[in-house]
């Protein structure tokens, strides 16, 4: 299966009658999805794309994304995903570095960015006025009356890349990941397992699909014939909650921030699913305490506690929901497919108790970073990726994150983990999350600064009651010297918290 073509791998052999996208003013069905598929690749083709090109895909969430995604890969091209939102300067560089010729991109990017497309070949979602410079100019509604759609899938090999995919950026500079087809069929043969996955599941998807981790439900779903529900609209979560109520979702997947906001910002706890099956979570940290509230809101519903890494493809480990409470704070074992060990700096094991860099074997590991030759020998090492992810494991293996090796501070000549700190802080009932940064200090050389969100507007007091919390739960170094209130935190369109921005700006409100 290594040697298959990851849009053939998840189009054929489907129903052709299923809905595979419903989106919020219409449904697509699998036939009509793998013709649009077709239609992308024919295009692509005809501006003579050869084997190994890349293609820039810049796009929200809709049918326009799904289908330039999967036809890129039918013509056997690289798509190189980048978010919708990105600045002019990134859009600038990534298209520099990656050499795309093809560019896929919604007609409100072009408007906003169109000299950036010079010199390329440029495909719209719809009609938008002519861009200068271009090599040819088509919006997609006109692919129809131009030729037959693509049926044929381009061969590929298990070593062919499928996709340049952009790392958070959320401690640091983001890198292109090099994904091949045989790593994304490998580790979405890996989720359809563990989750038990089937054509009767329906995701609700508010994860942006250029994030490895929202593209990964696009994989999974399409692969078992299930349906895919696209909602942009979190920062209203009551309407994606009563949507997937409408609809009978039976499985949602989110970040820590998204289950922050349902949890302590939303109706979550006085509504029912019967139809939820199960729920994801991953993309980062969510503190035991939003774990066990997540639990008490939906007791029948499987949930899910998972570890990846965009070098991963996506997935890299999962807590079995029924360990939940005997193993609240770890991210399990390796999925399977994924060999995962926690090392010392010798490279050996660590003891129970001891901590480690978390190193991942599995044929979901990633090629490398795009042209980045150092970086790749630095973080793939012998066909091992080095995480960056500290961590213990207990006496019977299970895992147990500290923190990332970027999100440490250092006070006291003592190594801090941020993580920790947020953790205690969140435990006070008015905040929806919390971010600690470290800021410079004469005395303990770095000092710990809190940025937390509150429950309700009205904060009076607020910075005072989470310091005297902290007084209760933290040791006198690692006690905030500063508590700033926002109403919300920066966080990319996967929804992760940017410390770099909040490392900068001193004051965000």
């Amino acid at each position: 299966m290594s040697d298959i073509n990851v849009a053939q791998y998840l189009l054929v052999g489907k129903d052709p009658r299923r809905t595979a996208l419903s989106f919020l003013q219409s449904t697509v069905s699998y036939e009509d999805l793998a013709t649009q598929a077709g239609r992308i690749a024919a295009y692509l083709l005809r501006c003579h794309a050869r084997p190994g090109d890349r293609v820039l895909l810049v796009s929200d969430n809709s049918l326009f994304w799904v289908a330039c995604y999967l036809g890129t890969l039918q013509a056997g091209l690289i798509t190189v995903l980048i978010p919708a939102n990105c600045s002019a300067s990134d859009l600038a560089s990534i298209l520099r570095m990656s050499g795309a010729g093809i560019v896929c991109a919604q007609a409100s990017v072009v408007a906003t960015y169109a000299s950036a497309f010079s010199g390329t070949h440029l495909l719209t979602d719809r009609a938008s006025p002519p861009v200068p410079g271009v090599l040819s100019q088509v919006n997609c509604s006109t692919l129809s009356s131009m030729q037959p759609p693509v049926s044929d899938y381009a061969p590929v090999n298990h070593d062919q890349l499928a996709a340049v995919v952009f790392t958070s950026g959320s401690t640091g500079q983001p890198r292109g990941v090099m994904i091949t087809h045989s790593n994304i069929i490998a580790n979405t043969e890996s989720i359809v397992s563990y989750l038990s996955l089937n054509q009767q599941d329906r995701m609700m998807a508010v994860l942006p699909f250029h994030y490895c981790y929202g593209a990964s439900l696009l994989h999974t779903h399409l692969r078992v014939g299930g349906e895919v529900v696209v909602d942009h609209r979190f920062m209203y979560p009551e309407t994606v909650l009563q949507r997937m109520k409408d609809l009978q979702c039976t499985g949602f997947a989110g970040t820590p921030s998204h289950f922050q906001i349902l949890l302590r910002g939303s109706s979550v706890k006085r509504k029912r699913f019967p139809a939820l099956r199960h729920v994801q979570q991953a993309g980062g940290h969510l503190a035991p305490i939003f774990v066990r509230e997540l639990m008490e809101t939906l007791p029948d519903t499987k949930i899910y506690i998972m570890y990846g890494q965009t070098e991963a493809t996506a997935r890299l480990s999962y807590l079995p929901p029924e360990m939940l409470e005997t193993k609240l704070g770890s991210i399990g074992k390796g999925a399977p497919g994924v060999t995962l060990r926690v090392l010392d700096e010798q490279g050996r094991d660590v003891r129970p108790g001891e901590v480690g860099e978390i190193v991942a074997e599995g044929a979901n590991i990633a090629k490398g970073y795009w042209q980045e030759p150092k970086e790749s020998e630095r973080v793939f090492r012998n066909g091992l990726l080095y995480t960056g992810d500290l961590a213990r494991v207990d006496e019977d293996g299970f895992i147990y994150i500290v923190d990332r090796t970027k999100d440490f501070l250092k006070c006291r000549g003592e190594k801090i983990s941020c993580r920790q700190i947020e953790e205690a802080v969140v435990e006070c009932g008015e905040l929806v999350e919390a971010a600690v940064v470290g800021i410079p200090d004469d005395v303990l050389g770095e000092a710990v600064k809190v940025f937390a969100v509150p429950r309700n507007k009205h904060v009076d007091g607020l910075e005072e009651r989470i310091a005297s919390y902290c007084r209760t739960r933290l040791p006198l170094h690692q006690l905030p010297k500063q508590i700033v209130v926002l109403q919300s935190l920066p966080k990319n369109s996967a929804g992760k918290v940017l410390k770099a921005v909040l490392k900068t700006h001193p004051r965000l409100d």
